[in-house]
């Protein structure tokens, strides 16, 4: 089976997956259309980061048709395909009627051909931020949190409502990493990371002695309420000793080598999910703290709901909450330990893969999200 993940790299998901799913016999394959300051690995890169727009759009238009030939299941990232760039013009109109006929030609003709399309989906690529807001208390989709609130309430919201209604219909199946996106995809199922290879991560658990490490990891402080959770912890350097390092501007290998030194984490309190670097700390075996949001619960499996080894976090009661994480420094070991085993059974690029690929042969399948169904041989 030849199976290709792009057209982006977004928190090494696409990456891990498509390794994970060679071990298992297939042919996959990883192809984006440029490269980002992260350096995410991928077996082809399109385009430089100098070349111009124009010529970025049409190596990946040329690409994405291409590759109808050659692979049996695309499987795409982030609302977009190798022609669909994630939105589309959301006026009436001929021109924009055929405007978007044109940017959906590698979907129907991938009908045409009987591939296989699969979608995932990551976060605001879907998220609609008016519903958002109005649903939720504690959000980033709000003024003064995210500086393209605004700016989504006014045109991308629409953008996104169309991708919704008239794009993702026409894939085999949605899969959707943050729960939140449940209230918006209502044919779609939950997947959780596969981001990080556990297996290669040897467990290394937080000291119980010495000055605490907290390591935070603001890639968008806006959306992950980087500014809260810095005012609480200043609120109690008069209480607590403790050392605090925010990752900022660093290539993924030069990141994994701070996380690797910190004791905790503490992850994101307005997104109501842990992220990407959530799962990377609990495979090296540290306590993570991040607000979960329970009406979002309801589209995680419930084994893993029960499973769940985050230490959760009340955005109005931030203050409170991390000195108690603080004076439970004895249990981090075993907070940490949990976390590990947490990733084991439910984060493993392998055991996901294993169960991907059984709906790549059978997009009409039921994908159970269980442990036991993600063991291998299952």
């Amino acid at each position: 089976m030849r199976v290709l993940h792009g057209p982006f790299n977004i928190g090494n998901q696409p990456w891990s997956l498509s390794r994970a799913e060679r071990r298992r016999g297939s042919a996959s394959d990883l192809v984006v259309r440029s490269g980002t300051w992260l350096r995410y690995p991928a077996d082809r890169i399109l385009s430089d980061d100098a070349d111009s727009s124009f010529k970025k759009s049409m190596r990946s238009a040329m690409f994405g048709l291409w590759s109808l030939l050659r692979y049996d299941v695309l499987h795409y990232y982030f609302g977009a395909t190798f022609l669909y760039p994630g939105y589309s013009l959301s006026d009436e109109g001929y021109r924009a009627r055929l405007f978007r006929r044109l940017l959906t030609t590698d979907l129907r003709f991938a009908k045409l051909l009987r591939k296989k399309i699969f979608m995932t989906l990551q976060g605001c690529d879907v998220r609609m931020a008016a519903n958002g807001n109005l649903r939720n208390q504690w959000t980033m989709c709000a003024s003064g949190r995210c500086s393209a609130y605004e700016t989504c309430v006014n045109i991308l919201d629409a953008r996104r409502g169309y991708l919704v209604e008239h794009i993702l219909p026409l894939f085999d199946r949605v899969f959707y990493l943050n729960p939140e996106l449940g209230h918006f995809v209502r044919d779609g199922q939950f997947l959780p990371y596969a981001n990080v290879e556990i297996a290669a991560f040897a467990p290394d658990y937080p000291s119980s002695q010495g000055r605490p490490r907290i390591v935070h990891a603001p890639s968008d402080a806006s959306i992950k309420g980087t500014s809260m959770i810095l005012d609480a912890l200043e609120r109690l350097k008069s209480r607590f000793d403790f050392e605090l390092i925010l990752v900022e501007k660093k290539t993924h290998e030069e990141a994994m080598a701070i996380y690797r030194s910190a004791d905790l984490a503490i992850d994101q309190v307005l997104a109501g999910w842990y992220g990407g670097f959530a799962v990377e700390m609990m495979a090296m075996g540290k306590p993570v703290a991040c607000y979960i949001r329970e009406d979002d619960l309801k589209f995680v499996p419930k084994a893993m709901r029960d499973d769940l080894a985050i230490l959760n976090l009340d955005p109005g009661r931030l203050e409170d909450n991390l000195a108690r994480i603080l004076e439970q420094r004895s249990e981090w070991t075993e907070f940490g330990k949990r976390a590990r085993r947490y990733v084991e059974r439910w984060h493993d690029p392998d055991k996901i893969a294993a169960a991907m690929i059984a709906a790549y042969r059978r997009p009409d399948s039921a994908f159970v999200l269980t442990a036991d169904a993600l063991e291998p041989g299952n």
